[in-house]
């Protein structure tokens, strides 16, 4: 089962929050302004001393109380605050937390059956996923501290929702940063295969134990539906498709013409299954191919408008610079298979991506394709996925809608050399 390969837990009584935890003064101040991270060149203590996902007070090196969470030496983010100074890990204490989230979404989206419950530090449970999808639950636990207490989290979560099943997706490569399997299972109920949800009022097929992350990509839910005014009586290219989240919605919207292209061949099938299960497959064509091969071969100016909603191409500061000139040319291409006055929505998930950083991806990709931009919308993550304010590191999702003004462009020759990638 999760959470029980762990040797101590922090709703032992008498242990929780034994130890206290020191911290620089710099720290101290982040802290103070809301940031929920200690890392562990701020932490005065000999972090060999406690064991992963123990739970502790923090202090200032004053000896102020800042605040509880847990601490796992192996990690680069030593300690993760969860409370108030003096607020005991009970089950009482991730009942109201649990609370909380179930009442912010409900008024986020009414009457939804699928959303993410539970976003991390913006829920006050750093270190959790928790994502819905009718009367199946999936978590994702990421750190040592959540796993302490995840079969607890899970008896919180079936208490509160009853849940057909509860699904962990414990398969993500940051766990092995805190030192922690990787694994996948049913912690909760019994499931078998794909099930059926609503979303956009269309109906999805999800495989939440064996689909891409926890099941379906919601973060873009409120970008997708910003994309309705845009693409009717269109033809529509969506590049990296997955499981067709934005065709589906464009065709739905009365597009024209949709193609969505990704290169996963289990993702492309789910796709085409979605089209079948709304009755959309005469209006929505998947091709099989890489996102740039595709681009490569494409007419200019064949389609009104194109999304493209790539992976992360920088999952670490270290390939920043590769991931930039990778997110230019991705965008040069599509802005060239653009009619003029089209539109393209396009997007990164990399953190280590500002705003500014794709604003000027954006502007370097139109100057080498000729076209001059202007911003329809600048979104980011569905309301169900709230940065904290405090904390950058939450706020990781940019979807620009931008539009070519022809007025303002120039026609595009054959001589024109493009500096920022590479060009065929």
């Amino acid at each position: 089962m999760p959470g029980s390969q762990g040797s101590w837990s922090p709703l032992e009584k008498g242990k929780a929050l034994a130890r206290t935890v020191r911290v620089s003064s710099a720290c101290e101040k982040r802290i103070l302004r809301g940031h929920r991270w200690i890392f562990s060149n701020e932490v005065e203590e000999r972090l060999k001393e406690f064991l992963p996902g123990e739970w502790v007070t923090v202090v200032s090196g004053s000896g102020r109380a800042l605040g509880v969470g847990y601490i796992n030496p192996r990690s680069l983010i030593a300690v993760r605050l969860v409370g108030a100074p003096g607020q005991e890990p009970t089950r009482a204490f991730f009942r109201d937390r649990v609370e909380a989230a179930v009442r912010y979404r409900a008024a986020c989206y009414p009457g939804a059956s699928v959303c993410r419950l539970i976003f991390g530090e913006s829920d006050g449970l750093p270190g959790l996923v928790v994502d819905r999808y009718g009367d199946v639950l999936v978590t994702q636990v990421t750190t040592a501290g959540m796993a302490a207490v995840e079969e607890d989290l899970h008896a919180v979560l079936a208490e509160r929702l009853n849940p057909r099943a509860i699904v962990f997706r414990n398969d993500t490569g940051a766990r092995q940063l805190e030192g922690l399997p990787l694994e996948k299972g049913v912690a909760y109920g019994s499931l078998s295969g794909p099930l059926e949800v609503d979303c956009h009022g269309l109906r999805w097929s999800v495989d939440p134990l064996d689909g891409q992350k926890t099941g379906l990509y919601l973060d873009q839910r409120d970008n997708r539906e910003a994309l309705r005014r845009w693409v009717q009586g269109k033809r529509v290219l969506d590049l990296f498709c997955y499981e067709g989240g934005w065709s589906l919605v464009a065709a739905a919207a009365g597009a024209a013409e949709v193609t969505g292209v990704d290169s996963s061949e289990a993702a492309v099938e789910r796709a085409r299954e979605n089209a079948r299960l709304n009755g959309l497959s005469q209006d929505v064509s998947f091709v099989r191919t890489e996102a740039l091969d595709y681009l490569k071969r494409t007419p200019r100016g064949a389609f009104d408008v194109i999304v493209a909603d790539p992976p992360a191409f920088a999952k670490t500061k270290s390939v920043l610079k590769q991931a930039l000139k990778g997110y230019t040319d991705l965008n040069r291409r599509a802005l060239l298979a653009l009619k003029p006055e089209g539109i393209l929505v396009t997007s990164s998930c990399s953190y280590h991506v500002s705003e500014q950083d794709f604003q000027g991806i954006l502007l370097k990709a139109a100057l080498a394709a000729g076209r001059r931009l202007r911003l329809l919308q600048a979104g980011g993550q569905a309301l169900d996925h709230p940065p904290v304010l405090a904390m950058p590191e939450t706020r990781y999702l940019k979807c620009f809608f931008v539009q070519d003004v022809p007025e303002f462009s120039r026609p595009f020759s054959a001589s024109d050399t493009f500096k920022g990638g590479e060009e065929s």
